[in-house]
């Protein structure tokens, strides 16, 4: 069977063609990222931003495309906060239905299953308990698992993108800035750290644009084989985020070659650094799977009928 999963997020759109059984996954035939930014100003207005709605249409637009050549068996498109915050949500839904790509929210009792077997690409290890962090645009998600067993999941309202609209105002950032978005993503974490360190997780699981591109910035270009499984150290988060807030977003995009993430990167580094440090851990492990992994992974394991 022959699948199309798509992550629509606050920052990112992704699209993952691949085929397999109820198993898993055996092949992947595309992996599509773009940009999409979705999420831009729906904090201060509660609404999609029309020049958002554009970009969304033009990359769905294409991602149709290539899902066409591949003659798949099963599309389904999962939404990100942004969609499902907005008052105007629906305008995406209408997108969706227009290119014949099925938009659906996952709905909060699914969404930490999802995640999780996603980042793990539906890799079952019951000696090892996972952390798995995703940071968002719009939002982090908490997920501890241990095997298929999911033991706590929490969404915090702290996104990359929600938080420079917050709190940075020009980059290079000002100490006073800097601290007042660590200060607030403490705060937020504070909340449901006690119960991770119940779980007593042994790694953190990083996914997502801003573990991967770090680790694209570290090692001079993304190259998947080496980014998935790459073990980023606390030091070298300190060093990223340090650096991150030292330069400009132009020095971040041409030098560093972070694209549509450059002036998005400090804040989304400095979360996973917050989180790496109140685990008290020597750093995180990078995954390149993620959400679109985990809706592949539901399509195939209930062959059709989902």
């Amino acid at each position: 069977m022959k699948v199309a999963a798509l992550d629509l997020g606050t920052n990112t759109f992704l699209c993952l063609i691949a085929e397999g059984d109820q198993k898993g996954i055996t092949k992947v035939h595309k992996d599509l990222v773009e940009v999409v930014r979705l999420g831009q100003d729906v904090d201060k207005t509660g609404e999609l931003h029309p020049e958002a709605l554009v970009r969304a249409k033009k990359c769905l637009t294409e991602f149709k495309k290539e899902i066409d050549k591949h003659n798949v068996d099963k599309i389904l498109a999962m939404a990100t906060s942004a969609a499902r915050d907005a008052k105007n949500g629906q305008e995406l839904f209408d997108i969706g239905k227009e290119l014949g790509i099925p938009i659906q929210v996952i709905p909060g009792e699914d969404e930490a299953r999802i995640s999780y077997q996603g980042a793990t690409g539906g890799i079952i290890d019951n000696t090892v308990t996972n952390l798995v962090l995703d940071v968002g645009g719009g939002s982090t998600e908490f997920i501890v698992g241990r095997g298929e067993k999911i033991l706590f999941g929490e969404s915090l309202n702290i996104g990359a993108v929600r938080l420079t609209e917050k709190f940075v105002t020009a980059q290079p950032i000002a100490d006073n800035e800097i601290t007042k978005l660590n200060n607030y993503i403490n705060e937020q974490v504070e909340k449901i750290l006690p119960e991770i360190k119940k779980c007593k997780p042994d790694q953190i699981l990083a996914v997502a644009g801003t573990p991967t591109s770090i680790v694209a910035v570290e090692i001079g270009g993304f190259d998947e084989k080496k980014v998935d499984g790459y073990i980023l150290t606390k030091e070298r988060l300190k060093f990223w985020v340090t650096e991150f807030s030292q330069t400009s977003v132009e020095v971040k995009r041409t030098k560093y070659q972070l694209g549509g993430r450059a002036d998005i990167i400090f804040a989304g580094a400095s979360i996973l650094l917050k989180v790496v440090e109140a685990l008290n851990m020597d750093g995180l492990r990078v995954s390149t799977k993620g959400v679109r992994y985990g809706v592949a992974l539901e399509m195939l394991r209930s062959n059709g009928s989902h």
